[in-house]
């Protein structure tokens, strides 16, 4: 019978100054609840969840909480190897095992594709792998097929123009046998931190037959802080209908368009305007002449009178006051003071680039905004520039210019010159009626 290893055992250094990845909210429910909730349905003999030392209390809980059929373990070891070695430790030998990254976003027919294949992978003692379709280069594995169309190896990071076939390898892989698996990965051995791909390699030299599962639909993944945006974008485009609470207040000349879920407990002021697709989580206040379009606004959050939230991901208790806030992506308790705002697009057009770990990473967009961690507040009049990321626990005061990032636990003060000096000009006999005539 089929068990399932889902992976949240990675570390999230990439996604600060954002909290954990894997427990990431959309549409009022953590990354961990969809992809349990899908999983959990197909009644898989074992299910087990390697976590770290972090996320292992949050994801307990929310397994608990929903009374999932399911295991939570520590990782044990380093990279994807020590991951699903320390979920094999679990799992009886005579199992097959398909296994999953929990933070990779797929549509429901991947898993329907596969369930399709699985007698004939059994009754053919054959693995499977997945093959992402891709015409454009991406930073990974890439199959390589024989003529019968089965992998017999993964190349990684061929280079553009390199590539060996369409199709990029998804960490939705297939073993007939754990016992097969579990002797290949004591076997491997190398001086990088790819043992479990040196493991495959390994299966493939000694004769193991990989099939490849062609998938094409939608993947999303977040490995950078800015892939939330992504993985939002398709959330909200699974919202097929509208849904207003009927404890929710709208105003009678408030405008409210297309796919918008709407919280217990919203208030929508007069003269507000919610463009779909969107999500408008609890106890949210939708200010006068505020204007959401195709965001996530969590729990608890004011978009204050003339705000404009577009394509961007608010978590819980953010308040905003005559703001502009673009492509960006603002934890829990952030403030913003009158008229700051979020710079998204390069005066070039051209990709913005993000500081991560000390290097510059094409964000392979070209409009991002700012990535804001939790408990900041940003004084009056503060412009960020695209890309910039503030660490949690910060201030930024009035009038700053951002350019650069801030690291967590900073306070920003603008330092300039204030010079006064003796006013020589006299308008008290100034008429002012000319002027105001001309205004019509």
């Amino acid at each position: 019978m089929l068990s399932i290893i889902l992976l949240a055992g990675g570390s999230s250094s990439r996604f600060s100054p954002l909290k954990e990845k894997n427990l990431y909210p959309f549409l009022g429910k953590s990354f961990v609840e969809w992809q349990l909730e899908r999983y959990v349905a197909i009644k898989p003999r074992d299910l087990i969840v390697v976590a770290n030392e972090e996320n292992i209390a949050e994801i307990d809980s929310v397994i608990r909480a929903k009374n999932y059929d399911a295991k939570v373990v520590v990782q044990k070891g380093d990279g994807q190897a020590g991951a699903v070695s320390t979920a094999i430790e679990h799992l009886s030998s005579s199992e097959d095992v398909l296994i999953i990254n929990m933070n990779d976003v797929s549509e429901e027919i991947l898993l329907n594709s596969f369930l399709e294949k699985l007698e004939f992978l059994r009754s053919n003692n054959t693995n499977l792998l997945t093959g992402y379709y891709t015409e454009t280069y991406f930073p990974g594995g890439y199959l390589v097929l024989n003529e019968e169309g089965n992998v017999i190896e993964v190349q990684e990071k061929p280079g553009a123009g390199k590539e060996p076939s369409k199709y990029v390898r998804l960490v939705f892989d297939y073993f007939h046998s754990v016992a097969e698996l579990k002797s290949a990965l004591e076997k491997a051995s190398s001086s990088k931190d790819d043992v479990y791909e040196t493991a495959l390699a390994d299966m493939m030299k000694a004769g193991n037959k990989f099939f490849m599962l062609n998938y094409s639909g939608v993947w999303k993944t977040i490995k950078y802080h800015w892939h939330v945006l992504d993985v939002m974008e398709y959330y909200l485009s699974t919202i097929t209908t509208p849904s207003i609470s009927s404890s929710a207040t709208i105003a009678k000349t408030a405008v409210i368009k297309g796919n918008v879920i709407i919280e217990d407990n919203v208030k929508v002021f007069d003269g507000a305007v919610i463009n779909g697709p969107a999500y408008i989580g609890k106890n949210c206040i939708i200010a006068n002449n505020a204007l959401v379009r195709s965001s996530i606004i969590g729990n608890d959050c004011v978009v204050g009178f003339a705000s404009e939230v577009a394509r961007s991901y608010l978590r819980d208790n953010v308040w905003l006051h005559m703001n502009y806030i673009g492509d960006s992506v603002i934890e829990s308790n952030v403030s913003f003071g009158s008229t700051s705002l979020t710079a998204n697009f390069r005066l070039d057009e051209q990709n913005v680039k993000v500081l991560v770990k000390g290097e510059k990473v094409d964000s392979q967009k070209n409009k991002v905004g700012a990535i804001i961690g939790s408990n900041v507040r940003i004084g009056t009049g503060v412009n960020i520039m695209p890309g910039i990321t503030i660490g949690s626990n910060s201030f930024v005061s009035s009038g700053a210019l951002l350019e650069r990032d801030v690291a967590a636990g900073s306070f920003v003060k603008l330092k300039q010159e204030l010079v006064v000096k003796e006013n020589n000009f006299d308008i008290s006999k100034t008429n002012r009626d000319e002027i105001k005539s001309k205004i019509k």
